[in-house]
Protein backbone atom coordinates (compact mmCIF):
# COMPACT_ATOMS: atom_id res chain seq x y z
CA UNK A 1 0.00 0.00 0.00
CA UNK A 2 1.28 3.43 -0.87
CA UNK A 3 2.24 5.91 1.79
CA UNK A 4 0.16 9.00 2.35
CA UNK A 5 1.08 12.29 0.70
CA UNK A 6 4.48 13.71 1.65
CA UNK A 7 4.93 17.48 1.95
CA UNK A 8 8.20 19.42 1.81
CA UNK A 9 8.78 23.17 1.86
CA UNK A 10 8.15 23.44 -1.88
CA UNK A 11 6.77 20.10 -3.02
CA UNK A 12 3.98 17.61 -2.63
CA UNK A 13 4.76 13.96 -3.35
CA UNK A 14 1.47 12.21 -4.02
CA UNK A 15 -0.26 9.44 -5.87
CA UNK A 16 -0.94 9.76 -9.56
CA UNK A 17 -4.22 11.24 -10.73
CA UNK A 18 -5.65 10.88 -14.22
CA UNK A 19 -5.07 14.61 -14.68
CA UNK A 20 -1.30 13.96 -14.56
CA UNK A 21 -1.34 12.53 -18.10
CA UNK A 22 0.03 15.70 -19.70
CA UNK A 23 3.09 15.77 -17.44
CA UNK A 24 3.71 12.06 -17.88
CA UNK A 25 3.30 12.25 -21.64
CA UNK A 26 5.72 15.20 -21.75
CA UNK A 27 8.41 12.85 -20.42
CA UNK A 28 7.79 10.53 -23.32
CA UNK A 29 7.95 13.33 -25.89
CA UNK A 30 10.80 15.51 -24.58
CA UNK A 31 13.97 14.30 -26.31
CA UNK A 32 16.10 16.27 -23.81
CA UNK A 33 15.02 13.79 -21.12
CA UNK A 34 15.98 10.75 -23.21
CA UNK A 35 19.72 11.23 -22.89
CA UNK A 36 19.93 8.80 -19.98
CA UNK A 37 16.63 6.93 -20.17
CA UNK A 38 14.78 5.34 -23.07
CA UNK A 39 11.06 5.71 -22.44
CA UNK A 40 8.54 3.51 -24.24
CA UNK A 41 7.10 4.81 -27.50
CA UNK A 42 3.46 5.13 -26.48
CA UNK A 43 0.64 7.25 -27.78
CA UNK A 44 -1.03 9.61 -25.34
CA UNK A 45 -4.01 7.23 -25.11
CA UNK A 46 -1.71 4.27 -24.40
CA UNK A 47 0.13 6.25 -21.71
CA UNK A 48 -3.20 7.26 -20.20
CA UNK A 49 -4.14 3.56 -19.97
CA UNK A 50 -0.81 2.90 -18.19
CA UNK A 51 -1.49 5.65 -15.66
CA UNK A 52 -5.01 4.34 -15.02
CA UNK A 53 -3.52 0.90 -14.34
CA UNK A 54 -0.94 2.42 -11.94
CA UNK A 55 -3.79 4.13 -10.09
CA UNK A 56 -5.91 0.97 -9.97
CA UNK A 57 -2.99 -1.18 -8.77
CA UNK A 58 -1.47 1.36 -6.38
CA UNK A 59 -2.58 -0.41 -3.20
CA UNK A 60 -1.36 -3.87 -4.23
CA UNK A 61 1.63 -3.39 -6.54
CA UNK A 62 5.23 -4.05 -5.54
CA UNK A 63 6.05 -0.91 -7.54
CA UNK A 64 5.11 2.53 -6.30
CA UNK A 65 4.85 5.52 -8.60
CA UNK A 66 4.30 9.00 -7.26
CA UNK A 67 4.02 12.46 -8.74
CA UNK A 68 6.28 15.31 -7.64
CA UNK A 69 4.17 18.47 -7.73
CA UNK A 70 4.74 22.07 -6.76
CA UNK A 71 3.19 22.50 -3.33
CA UNK A 72 1.45 25.84 -3.93
CA UNK A 73 -0.18 24.93 -7.26
CA UNK A 74 -0.18 21.09 -7.39
CA UNK A 75 1.41 21.41 -10.85
CA UNK A 76 3.11 18.07 -11.60
CA UNK A 77 6.80 18.52 -12.44
CA UNK A 78 8.15 14.99 -12.17
CA UNK A 79 7.83 11.57 -10.68
CA UNK A 80 9.54 9.30 -8.24
CA UNK A 81 9.13 5.56 -8.04
CA UNK A 82 10.05 2.51 -6.03
CA UNK A 83 11.01 -0.08 -8.58
CA UNK A 84 10.28 -3.16 -6.52
CA UNK A 85 10.61 -3.88 -2.83
CA UNK A 86 12.63 -6.91 -1.80
CA UNK A 87 10.89 -7.79 1.47
CA UNK A 88 13.20 -10.71 2.18
CA UNK A 89 16.29 -8.49 2.18
CA UNK A 90 14.54 -5.25 3.24
CA UNK A 91 15.57 -2.99 0.37
CA UNK A 92 14.19 -1.25 -2.68
CA UNK A 93 15.39 0.65 -5.74
CA UNK A 94 14.23 4.20 -6.31
CA UNK A 95 14.18 6.34 -9.44
CA UNK A 96 13.07 9.87 -10.30
CA UNK A 97 12.62 12.22 -13.22
CA UNK A 98 12.05 15.98 -13.23
CA UNK A 99 10.67 17.75 -16.32
CA UNK A 100 13.50 19.47 -18.16
CA UNK A 101 12.25 23.02 -17.56
CA UNK A 102 12.25 22.41 -13.78
CA UNK A 103 15.70 20.82 -13.51
CA UNK A 104 18.47 22.62 -11.66
CA UNK A 105 16.24 23.95 -8.88
CA UNK A 106 16.92 21.27 -6.27
CA UNK A 107 13.51 19.64 -6.70
CA UNK A 108 14.89 16.14 -7.28
CA UNK A 109 17.08 16.35 -4.17
CA UNK A 110 14.24 17.71 -2.04
CA UNK A 111 11.81 15.05 -3.26
CA UNK A 112 14.22 12.12 -2.99
CA UNK A 113 15.37 13.06 0.51
CA UNK A 114 11.79 13.41 1.77
CA UNK A 115 10.74 10.20 0.06
CA UNK A 116 13.61 8.13 1.46
CA UNK A 117 13.26 9.64 4.95
CA UNK A 118 9.63 8.59 4.94
CA UNK A 119 9.91 5.26 3.10
CA UNK A 120 12.68 3.65 5.13
CA UNK A 121 10.84 3.58 8.47
CA UNK A 122 7.38 3.24 6.87
CA UNK A 123 8.35 0.12 4.89
CA UNK A 124 10.92 -0.98 7.50
CA UNK A 125 13.67 -0.95 4.87
CA UNK A 126 17.35 -1.37 5.68
CA UNK A 127 18.57 0.11 2.39
CA UNK A 128 17.36 2.16 -0.53
CA UNK A 129 19.31 1.96 -3.77
CA UNK A 130 19.42 4.61 -6.46
CA UNK A 131 20.93 3.71 -9.80
CA UNK A 132 21.78 6.06 -12.65
CA UNK A 133 23.93 6.16 -15.75
CA UNK A 134 27.51 7.08 -14.81
CA UNK A 135 27.50 9.99 -17.30
CA UNK A 136 24.45 11.52 -15.58
CA UNK A 137 26.48 13.80 -13.31
CA UNK A 138 23.43 15.78 -12.14
CA UNK A 139 21.67 12.64 -10.95
CA UNK A 140 24.82 11.43 -9.21
CA UNK A 141 24.94 14.77 -7.34
CA UNK A 142 21.28 14.33 -6.30
CA UNK A 143 22.03 10.86 -4.93
CA UNK A 144 25.13 12.09 -3.08
CA UNK A 145 23.26 15.04 -1.54
CA UNK A 146 20.70 12.55 -0.26
CA UNK A 147 23.35 10.39 1.41
CA UNK A 148 23.65 7.65 -1.19
CA UNK A 149 27.10 6.14 -1.75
Amino acid sequence: MLCPTIQTDRLTIRRYKESDIDMQYEFLQDERLHKYIAPPKLSKDEEFDVIKKWIADSDTSNYERWVIALKNTDEPIGNISVNGIDKKNNYCNVGYVILFDYQGNGYATEALKAYVDYMMPYKKLDKVYGICVVENVASIRVLEKCGFE
